[in-house]
């Protein structure tokens, strides 16, 4: 991946549960692209500002970035109530970027938590537990809600530190394009395999 499509953008979101390991995910597989990255846990190093100002202006850059029609990446825990960040893959999609969703899940909000308590333990930032149970499900939502909607979605599991990071799905226009067998549960609570369906009819 490369920003040298100047017919049309590229725009990576790095989606999932605080703590499933988005950052990693960027800096193992996708910062050799050299795209702008927009963080917000960087961003609030950065200016030293709080967590609220630095989503603030983490969506100020998405959206001058979208604008300006470059090509860009950034994460996300996807966890707003009313489907807003998937909206906002849709209007790029519409502004004619190539959109890419990666999401990161793990098998539950007590993983989330622990990967939390970890980070915290190396000097990272802590998300209150009661904010991690909240999100959690709603990031589900917003992942089948993509699913449906994005014209790109790569699924990886990372819930098994001897695994991580492992492809489980992949989806275009809706259309399952690559699917392993061994499907987690958090995922398959999220989407029904075809055949699935089939014999629960």
């Amino acid at each position: 991946m490369t920003s040298d499509s100047a017919e049309q953008p590229v725009m990576v979101a790095i989606a999932g549960p605080n703590g499933a390991g988005k950052s990693t995910f960027y800096y193992a597989y996708l910062a050799e692209a050299r795209l702008s990255f927009i963080n917000a846990d960087e961003l609030a190093s950065e200016f030293e500002v709080g967590a609220y100002e630095a989503a603030k202006l983490a969506d100020s850059l998405r959206r001058e970035l979208l604008a300006l029609r470059e090509s860009f990446i950034f994460e996300t825990v996807f966890s707003d109530p009313v489907g807003e960040k998937v909206q906002f893959l849709q209007d790029a999609e519409k502004a004619g970027f190539h959109v890419l969703l990666c999401f990161v899940g793990v098998s539950s909000s007590h993983v989330s938590r622990d990967r939390v308590a970890l980070r915290v333990s190396k000097g990272g930032h802590d998300v209150p537990d009661v904010k991690l149970d909240a999100r959690y499900p709603r990031t589900m939502e917003n992942l089948k809600r993509a699913i449906e909607s994005l014209q790109e979605v790569h699924v990886f599991d990372n819930s098994d530190f001897n695994e991580p990071h492992r492809l489980i799905a992949s989806f275009k226009a809706g259309e399952c394009r690559f699917l392993v067998e061994d499907l987690p549960t958090w995922f398959t609570s999220v989407w029904t395999p075809p055949e699935q369906e089939e014999r629960d009819e």
